[in-house]
């Protein structure tokens, strides 16, 4: 069963199961598969580097090993500031905490970002309290210390939560506004045709 959000609005709760939107789901995706002169399908494989054993494929993975080459895990590592401050867990899943819906942004403010995320909701009572008003609120999955900026939005095809981060678009144009003098065109001095009867 998919992770349900809980949404606080004017003093109401609202419950939402998330529904990941991916690009395939939406425009379909193609596969090629290998196959052997017998038609069997091939899998792949990769070479160790000393050529010696064959590893499939997903039999590798990338991770992190302490100064003595021990495995460590992700959750065992610690985030630092570029000042070298530790940097504690800040924000919760937002799956374990309600999410409080009290600043709404313009649209201008939504389109300015890239977005890693989008999510469909399924609240009919929700979505007729957002009305065409759009939500931004701190939206982590997983909790910690990296979250997204999650913008609430209603529309015609549904209700759906964006995720992603501000983008900056400067506004591109002439440093200085400058002036096209109009300049007269040269006259070109008319040349009488000639009379090949004067040669």
């Amino acid at each position: 069963m998919a992770k349900e959000l809980i949404f606080k609005l004017a003093g109401a709760d609202y419950g939402a199961a998330t529904v990941k939107l991916e690009r395939k789901k939406i425009y379909g995706w193609t596969d090629i598969v290998a196959t052997d002169r017998s038609g069997d399908v091939c899998s792949s494989a990769y070479l160790s580097p000393d050529d010696a054993l064959i590893i499939p494929s997903g039999g590798l993975k990338q991770g992190v090993v302490d100064d003595e080459g021990r495995w460590v895990e992700k959750s065992e590592l610690t985030a630092y500031s570029e000042d070298g401050q530790e940097v504690l867990p800040s924000l919760p899943s937002s799956f374990d905490t309600p999410i409080e819906l009290k600043q709404k942004a313009t649209a201008e403010e939504f389109l300015d970002n890239d977005w890693e995320s989008v999510y469909q909701l399924v609240n009919s009572d929700l979505a007729t309290a957002l009305g065409d008003d759009i939500y931004k609120f701190e939206f982590s999955y997983r909790g910690g210390t990296n979250h997204n900026d999650g913008y609430l939005i209603n529309t015609p095809g549904g209700l759906f939560l964006f995720a992603g981060d501000r983008q900056v678009f400067p506004l591109v144009s002439l440093a200085e506004e400058t002036t096209v003098d109009d300049t007269e065109e040269p006259v070109e001095e008319e040349i009488d045709e000639l009379d090949f009867s004067m040669f």
